[in-house]
């Protein structure tokens, strides 16, 4: 089931789904085709999957159903802006490039979640270059100030 999907990215789901407390509550924010939410689920979590992409969660749902799963076709801002549910992590895993200004969203998760599991391109490694979709890339200390400020420690 994972085998077309790039190692990197698995493995990004595997370090979430072994470092996160057992029978976590886990909100999995740009879920995408749903590979990553199975992977927390297989391994006893309990995940709401958020994409704003209608045939990305219908691939997902399709393809990656569990019975600890539930897809969500929404807006990831407007999701946890709405979010009437308190989970113990949030999983955003390169995501937050592709918001012209992250400082909202993440502090509407904050009031959501315990833990924020996240990454973004590193600046330093894969330089910013006008990409289509994303709005810049961050190095390690510009990525801690915007969790920090977004109320993230």
């Amino acid at each position: 089931m994972l085998s077309g999907i790039r190692r990197d990215h698995v493995a990004r789901y595997e370090f979430a789904a072994r470092t996160l407390p057992a029978q976590s509550r886990v909100v999995d924010i740009a879920c995408g085709v749903g590979y990553g939410a199975y992977i927390l689920a297989e391994a006893g979590h309990s995940v709401v999957a958020v994409d704003r992409s209608e045939e990305a969660i219908a691939y997902a749902r399709q393809h990656y159903a569990h019975a600890r799963i539930q897809y969500v076709c929404d807006d990831a801002t407007a999701w946890a802006v709405s979010c009437p549910q308190v989970f113990d992590a949030a999983i955003s895993f390169e995501t937050i490039e592709h918001l012209a200004d992250p400082v909202p969203f993440l502090q509407a998760l904050r009031q959501s979640v315990g833990t924020l599991l996240a990454s973004v391109p590193n600046e330093d490694v894969f330089p910013f270059k006008n990409y289509k979709f994303h709005y810049r890339h961050y190095r390690k200390a510009e990525f801690a100030l915007l969790l920090q400020t977004a109320g993230f420690t």
